[in-house]
């Protein structure tokens, strides 16, 4: 099968594309033909390095995948040949990345793709769209009327939360940083829009929630402890995903005294039985149409080192999707 794989971490020019040998199917695995993957920050930090991990060489790239079952192992009861599939998981915990023509996955780690749902769009909310559930559902478990403050709601972390929260009920605030983002964050519902290149943040958030948001949730890279701090409510919730370098200052006197949470988490930890939970939210989600992205790029697999490289340089609007090149598969 052809795969995008690594023989050793650095930056993405490390990435090789070719053949390798098909996966083999244990008896709980179930081996999926690849329709779609797409490209997350965490792909970077794992190929780069910088998120150490244990991988046998060579390693192939990427963690979350869509596509069909084409062969079950003897133990596997939940799926048979020609489901439509997803996973999120893989690249990790000694399994290979999703990166490849074909990928096996063992059944715990694998979810069934609603009805309907197209291949290329779920692959470009399945990361985001995890994030977010776990960050407002299963984290500060937002509830119906609560007010709730997105940095970077334009993002694609922040779409997918900004779609699950107006769902479940909440005033939903949001920065961005373009007339076009901004744009995007109100056809996705959102009460307030935040242009945060000529708008005072602080201002605009007081005059939406004068008592503070329940839930403020920043999904960028540049998480201001004071600025959050200073937003929430009493027993207010503050959830953060900055990069694994970022520094703040968080006034502790202000948090501890509005009896405050802050939440940061990764899902690399996650057993079997939690990723279960957070995949059939993500399934109620994307079968109501809730879940959303942008695709900023749609490349062929064979140009992951390519993605890799515009992931970083920055300045997408959207997702990276790439789906494997036209007739190299093999029945």
């Amino acid at each position: 099968m052809q795969a995008a794989y690594i023989e050793e971490f650095g930056p993405p020019g490390v990435i090789r594309f070719g053949e390798l040998p098909l996966p083999r199917v244990g008896p709980s695995d179930v081996l999926v033909r690849v329709a779609a993957v797409a490209v997350d920050g965490i792909d970077t930090y794992i190929r780069s390095g910088a998120y150490p991990i244990h991988a046998a060489m060579p390693f192939i790239i990427g963690r979350d995948l869509v596509g069909t079952v084409v062969e079950t192992g003897s133990d596997v009861a939940r799926f048979r040949k020609g489901d439509a599939v997803w996973a999120n998981n893989q690249g990790y915990g000694g399994r290979q990345g999703s990166f490849s023509e074909y990928c096996a996955v063992g059944e715990d780690l694998l979810y069934p793709l609603p009805d309907g749902v197209d291949p290329v769009a779920a692959a470009a909310v399945l990361h985001s769209g995890l994030t977010a559930v776990l960050g407002l559902q299963f984290k500060a478990r937002l509830r119906a009327g609560e007010a709730v403050f997105l940095n970077g709601g334009s993002g694609n972390v922040g779409s997918a939360a900004l779609g699950i929260a107006k769902t479940l009920g909440a005033r939903v605030a949001v920065t961005a940083g373009s007339p076009e983002k901004a744009a995007w964050c109100r056809e996705l519902g959102a009460d307030l829009v935040i242009d945060y290149r000529t708008q005072d943040v602080r201002g605009a958030l007081r005059e939406f929630a004068p008592e503070g948001v329940d839930v403020y949730f920043d999904t960028t890279r540049q998480f201001d402890g004071s600025l959050a701090v200073e937003s929430i409510a009493r027993r207010g919730r503050i959830v953060v995903i900055a990069g694994l370098d970022a520094r703040t200052m968080l006034p502790l006197g202000r948090f501890y005294q509005r009896n405050a949470t802050m939440y940061g988490f990764t899902v690399t930890d996650a057993t079997a039985e939690e990723l279960a939970s957070y995949a059939a939210e993500i399934n109620r989600w994307l079968a109501n149409g809730v879940l959303s992205a942008r695709i900023a790029a749609h490349l062929p697999l064979s140009q992951s080192a390519e993605a890799h490289r515009m992931y970083e340089a920055g300045g997408l609007f959207g997702k990276i999707v790439l789906t494997p090149d036209e007739d190299v598969h093999a029945d």
